[in-house]
């Protein structure tokens, strides 16, 4: 994936749709299985969804899966069968001969084998949210449908459908940063200078914050009983990532133009220029094959990091030392 965000939207998303398996009265409870890998041996069947965090998922021939599977950081060997879909995140999926998947395959972050023989009745999806990148594939069963970029009219398109993405985008921040700028404009500028002052700091809180916020919300919604309250988490790790990322914008809009900021140009046109030209920078870097997103989520670590510091840009960061007070001395 290219984009940080699509990534934490998926993953939450993914366990929204799963948890509600686990916890349904009229069927098994399934498995959970974090940081390990899962094989089902010939023979064996198991009762309900399977999720599997951090490991590989293997279904011997002869093997059944009551329920559907769900992979997020591994690769799925399926030789068996399984009476609902699979959904992989960040691995491949590969469908022996013997396979025989009830429901369909989706593949987030990797591509999907199939040998010939194998049996699949619902539809198959493979990284839908590429699709306004370089291609659009569609699969069906046995039929596939790829638009290549080397044809010019799909070029041509896939190039103007990204360029407008991009342009949505840059603008939906501009006009989110503007509105910051004039009903917060304190915070914005605390968080913003913490940003850019101390950017170790705000970088090594980010990603403390990232990891935890992460593994806090996932754990949390999979309990199922405190689902709720990991929901909570994830949407304010969004909202602070959101916050930081407009608070950086409004920054840099006053550091590229302090006169103007003090004299004509309103706050909600400076911010609004500081963060469009974030936000653009930020799409085009995530264009470059292996080292855009690395770029981007850096830029956000950072932007979350100063938000923590900061407590959402309620104090300064590094505090300010108060002189120590006089001495009284009495007379």
């Amino acid at each position: 994936m290219r984009k940080f965000w699509s990534v934490i939207l998926l993953t939450a998303a993914m366990l929204m749709f799963a948890a509600p398996a686990f916890a349904s009265d009229d069927q098994p409870p399934g498995q959970v299985i974090f940081g390990t890998d899962f094989t089902l041996k010939s023979g064996e069947t198991l009762d309900g969804d399977l999720a599997v965090f951090g490991g590989d998922v293997t279904l011997e021939e002869g093997s059944r899966v009551k329920g559907s599977i769900v992979a997020l950081g591994g690769n799925v060997e399926i030789a068996g069968e399984v009476d609902k879909d699979v959904a992989a995140f960040g691995g491949n999926v590969h469908l022996a001969s013997t396979a025989r998947v009830d429901g369909g395959v989706m593949v987030f972050g990797g591509k999907i084998e199939r040998d010939p023989g194998a049996q699949v009745r619902g539809e198959q999806v493979v990284n839908p949210t590429d699709w306004p990148g370089w291609y659009w594939e569609w699969r069906a069963g046995p039929w596939a449908w790829r638009a290549p970029i080397s044809e010019p009219g799909n070029l041509l398109m896939g190039i103007i459908w990204q360029v407008g993405v991009i342009f949505l985008r840059v603008i939906l921040m501009a006009a989110l940063a503007g509105l910051v700028a004039l009903f917060w404009p304190r915070a914005a500028a605390r968080v913003g200078q913490s940003a850019l002052q101390r950017p170790l700091p705000a970088f090594g809180m980010g990603l403390l914050t990232f990891a935890v916020g992460i593994l806090l919300g996932v754990g949390l919604i999979i309990t199922l009983c405190l689902s709720p309250i990991g929901i909570a988490v994830i949407i304010a790790l969004a909202l602070a990532a959101l916050f930081g990322w407009l608070a950086l914008g409004v920054h840099i809009g006053e550091r590229l133009m302090p006169t103007l900021t003090a004299r004509a140009v309103a706050p909600f046109w400076t911010a609004a220029l500081g963060a469009g030209l974030l936000t653009l920078i930020s799409e085009l870097l995530g264009l470059i094959p292996c080292a855009g997103w690395a770029i981007d989520f850096l830029l956000r670590c950072v932007a979350v990091g100063a938000v923590v510091l900061t407590r959402f840009g309620t104090v300064e960061y590094p505090v300010p030392v108060l002189p120590p007070p006089a001495a009284i001395h009495n007379t």
